[in-house]
Order: structure tokens, then C-alpha cells, then sequence
């Protein structure tokens, strides 16, 4: 006999054993049952999703704060630390509500965001996205980047002529928050309700 070869056991045979291997292989695969279906289509908004939230903090960082409300429905809520704007108009006042910048002022250095951990669920024209977001700056060539504040973002959009666009979004810090929101900031999980 091999070393390989199964032993000779009263009641034991292979279709025994692959019929017990099928069923627990079935048992596994219909676990999962919470997990989204995911669908070529699913895919393909996936990725539109993840690229719209890229490109929004690429705006940002430069300086199209203006071009901001864009991104949104007409009748959009964004929330940042409890600092609440609705509709475009409002967004766009949140976004482009600072001081205008001294013309002699030193340069400011380079800020970027990373964008990390991203869950998103998308059932037929509404998904949600949940990421960490890290903001880091750049002060010069010759010295190291530095991490500036970290948070999380809970954001549902809606297809609005083949086009993603954010409906809801909550902002909240974990650190760093900037001063213009310490009256509003209130520590919080996922705001939204499940699909």
C-alpha cells in the first residue's frame, strides 16, 4: 500500500467523504448572506465612487474649494463636526467662507489627504462610503511630510444621470480638528441609516 492511499475502514469510503467535503464546501460559500451581490455593474460604480471621492479632495487641495458644491445633489446635507450646510448654495458658502488670502503672505505648504479603508455599498442608484481620510503636509523637498489630522467619512450618493453625486456626508475628526469647528464637534460613529 502507498503511504498515500487512504486506509481500509469498515464504513468508510470516498463518496462518504466527498459528499461530507460538497456539503460543508456549500455551507461556506451560502455564509456570507450579508455580503453585497457583486455584479459587474456594482464594480464599475464602485470604482466611479472611489474615483469621485479622490478627485474631490485633489480639487480641494488645489485650491478649486469654489468648485466644491459640484460634487453634490441640489438639496445635498453636508456635516462637518456638527457644522451643518444644506443645499449647493450652503456647501458652497461652507467651503469658500474663509478670509481671503494676503497676496504677500510665505507660501503655504503642499497638503494632500490621504483616502483609506474605504467601504462601499451600492444597491441600483444609491450607495453609501465609509473611509478613513489622513491629511498630511509637505513644508519642503528636504523635509519629511507630516500628519496634520485624521478622521472619517460616512457619505451616501446618489446616480443622478449616470453621474455619482453626494446626497448626504458626515465629516468627523478623531484629531486635528481645526478651530472653526470647536463650538459644533460632537464625537460620533456612523451617522447613516443602512441602505
Amino acid at each position: 500500500m502507498s503511504r498515500f492511499a487512504l486506509p481500509r475502514r469498515s464504513g468508510f469510503s470516498f463518496v462518504r467523504v466527498a459528499v461530507a467535503a460538497a456539503a460543508v464546501l456549500q455551507l461556506s460559500l451560502a455564509a456570507p448572506a450579508v455580503a453585497q451581490q457583486v455584479t459587474m455593474e456594482t464594480l464599475l460604480d464602485r470604482v466611479q465612487i472611489e474615483d469621485m471621492l479622490v478627485k474631490y479632495y485633489y480639487d480641494l487641495a488645489s485650491g478649486k474649494a469654489h468648485e466644491m458644491s459640484e460634487y453634490f445633489t441640489e438639496d445635498a446635507m453636508l456635516d462637518v463636526d456638527g457644522t451643518i450646510a444644506k443645499c449647493r448654495a450652503e456647501i458652497e458658502k461652507l467651503y469658500g467662507g474663509g478670509r481671503a488670502r494676503d497676496p504677500n503672505a510665505a507660501p503655504r505648504p503642499h497638503n494632500g489627504m490621504l483616502l483609506t479603508n474605504p467601504v462601499i455599498e451600492v444597491k441600483g442608484n444609491r450607495a453609501q462610503a465609509h473611509v478613513i481620510w489622513t491629511g498630511i503636509t509637505n513644508k519642503g523637498v528636504g523635509q519629511p511630510p507630516a500628519l496634520y489630522e485624521q478622521g472619517r467619512e460616512d457619505t451616501e450618493l446618489v446616480k443622478v444621470d449616470g453621474k455619482w453625486l453626494i446626497s448626504k456626508r458626515y465629516i468627523s475628526s478623531d484629531s486635528g480638528t481645526p478651530d472653526r469647528f470647536d463650538q459644533t464637534f460632537k464625537q460620533r460613529d456612523n451617522p447613516l441609516a443602512p441602505l
